[in-house]
């Protein structure tokens, strides 16, 4: 995918899911290891986010399944999700069953609002 193409499907998901638009793009350079150690498997993750100027923490649990790996490089900040079934979409963290459809599970997150 081009580099305009990815920004444009970032802007996309960002408008998405914060349901705002967003602000003046910024690249982000992400230093990929060849190799990293494998920390274990994530069961949950929280974030913070805003939605139309409103603080929101977001728990996720992830489904069985869809857990995907924490690892670690050897360099400062870099852990990483690595595999399982889940995308990042307009809700959040999507689980995904074998056959890459969203699970319906609405006890699996939560949202709070700050």
């Amino acid at each position: 995918m081009s580099s305009r193409r990815d920004e444009r499907a970032a802007r996309s998901l960002y408008r998405a899911f914060r349901e705002d638009k967003p602000g003046r793009s910024r690249r982000v350079g992400i230093d990929v290891p060849r190799a990293a150690a494998v920390v274990g498997q994530v069961e949950f993750i929280g974030y913070v986010t805003t939605h139309r100027g409103k603080s929101y923490l977001y728990l996720h649990e992830f489904a069985e399944g869809s857990r995907p790996m924490m690892v670690a490089g050897k360099r400062r900040g870099q852990l990483f999700l690595v595999g399982g079934r889940f995308k990042f979409t307009a809700r959040g963290i999507t689980d995904l069953n074998a056959a890459g459809q969203a699970i319906d599970a609405p006890s699996r997150y939560k949202v709070v609002k700050r």
